[in-house]
């Protein structure tokens, strides 16, 4: 069957790829305003893509509502390379292809005085999903209202406001996958209101969730996130050529019956967890984020770190870490324009006919290890190159080192990871 699955996603990329002014190529809801992010259908490219033209089919209009399918197929192969003392932590781990995502959106507008955004997505959970998992899941289902020119509130299934790796499009970061996984929760369902100050050179937003639909509790005894972000711009130079990008993050989760765990894989959708606290006996979490993202023409450095107070209730208070700086050289002189409705650096708009060359290299690292938890140390090292071949389309190949201290012993994993993907 899994194998069925395969084949589907194959077709609907070759599909698209031969289904030749433009929309966004991203994940998550753009503000129009925000014309540098957009895509620009007036550029042709050596590999053919989505015309206005072409996807005419995608999209609709009348005097209630707006409506655009969207769609982010990914696909992965990971290749997993380890020591004899890796395979003792974390047992042999494979190296095969995976549906990273395959994932359909509708967004559009409903025409109020003051028109309301949504976004409502459906997604292929893929290969590495548990085996009693669901094949498909609803990912978002956000709706935005307008409150006044400078604020608005979210509400539904969203995004928390918390962590840089996880409040924009993780597709279209240097990097391919997130490391500060242990610390954030992708999707949560809950309330979010945003302000903007100082011609949005400021940005306030902060956050209550509450799982209760998915719970057996009832709504008051249902656990509760509260998360907040407070971002800035303390530098904008040449229409946002050169800028720095600072931040700062709160986030609160009640213990969802007594327990909190904390875990990640090895920078692959794939694999084992690498790092893991097991289940500890807790009331709460408490995580302080901090951001910064330095941004000069084609070259940025982007940095990020997370500490964790977990309460637990035998052990007392117990910390966890996590931090990874990335830099990346764009060869072909584009940058990533920032979005300062979203307070994020969004995806690369190749000029030229080859589509723009990317270089990145991270380092960063997990720290789940305590003297009372062991949950490991993972330390990774990146090297990699990304091809933004059309305003949809990429390709890229990183080369990974993960060093695991656990269990008193270094486990190393060699990894090479390829991906394809088209963002439409």
């Amino acid at each position: 069957m899994r194998k069925n699955y395969i084949l589907k996603i194959t077709l609907l990329l070759f599909l698209f790829f031969l289904s030749s002014k433009s929309f966004s190529q991203h994940t998550d809801l753009v503000d129009d305003s925000q014309t540098q992010i957009l895509a620009d259908s007036t550029k042709n490219y050596i590999i053919p893509d989505a015309t206005s033209k072409g996807m005419k089919w995608s999209r609709t209009e009348n005097k209630w509502f707006t409506a655009k399918l969207g769609f982010a197929p990914i696909l992965d192969y990971n290749a997993n390379f380890q020591n004899q003392d890796s395979k003792n932590q974390v047992g042999k781990q494979e190296s095969r292809f995976d549906i990273r995502s395959a994932r359909v959106m509708v967004s559009g507008k409903i025409n109020f005085k003051n028109p309301w955004k949504y976004l409502i997505s459906v997604e292929y959970k893929g290969l590495d999903r548990p085996d009693d998992a669901n094949n498909f899941g609803i990912t978002d289902f956000k709706i935005v209202i307008p409150l006044s020119e400078n604020s608005e509130l979210d509400f539904g299934k969203v995004k928390e406001t918390f962590v840089y790796e996880m409040v924009g499009d993780a597709a279209n970061l240097p990097q391919f996958e997130r490391l500060l996984n242990p610390f954030f929760n992708s999707r949560n369902i809950g309330v979010i209101y945003r302000h903007y100050l100082l011609n949005d050179r400021i940005s306030l937003s902060g956050g209550v969730f509450k799982n209760w639909p998915a719970s057996d509790k009832s709504f008051s005894n249902t656990d509760n996130t509260f998360t907040a972000r407070i971002t800035g711009l303390p530098k904008w130079q040449n229409d946002g050529k050169e800028f720095m990008h600072v931040g700062i993050g709160l986030r609160y989760v009640d213990a969802k019956n007594d327990i909190i765990r904390l875990k990640n894989k090895n920078e692959s959708n794939i694999t084992s967890a690498y790092v893991d606290t097991g289940n500890m006996n807790a009331s709460h979490q408490f995580n302080l984020s901090m951001e910064q993202l330095w941004s000069l023409d084609n070259f940025s450095v982007l940095m990020e770190y997370v500490h964790n107070w977990t309460a637990t209730n035998d052990l007392g208070t117990q910390q966890f870490s996590g931090y990874y700086v990335t830099g990346s050289y764009v060869l072909s002189g584009e940058q990533r324009p920032y979005d300062q409705k979203a307070a994020y650096a969004r995806r690369i708009k190749p000029t030229g006919k080859y589509g723009a060359w990317e270089i990145f290299a991270r380092v960063g690292a997990n720290d789940l290890e305590t003297k009372e938890i062991h949950g490991g140390v993972n330390n990774r090292y990146d090297l990699g190159l990304n091809w933004w071949a059309t305003q949809y389309w990429k390709a890229g190949l990183v080369y990974g080192i993960g060093n695991l201290e656990k269990d008193g012993i270094t486990g190393v994993t060699n990894n090479l990871q390829f991906r394809i993907q088209w963002i439409y």
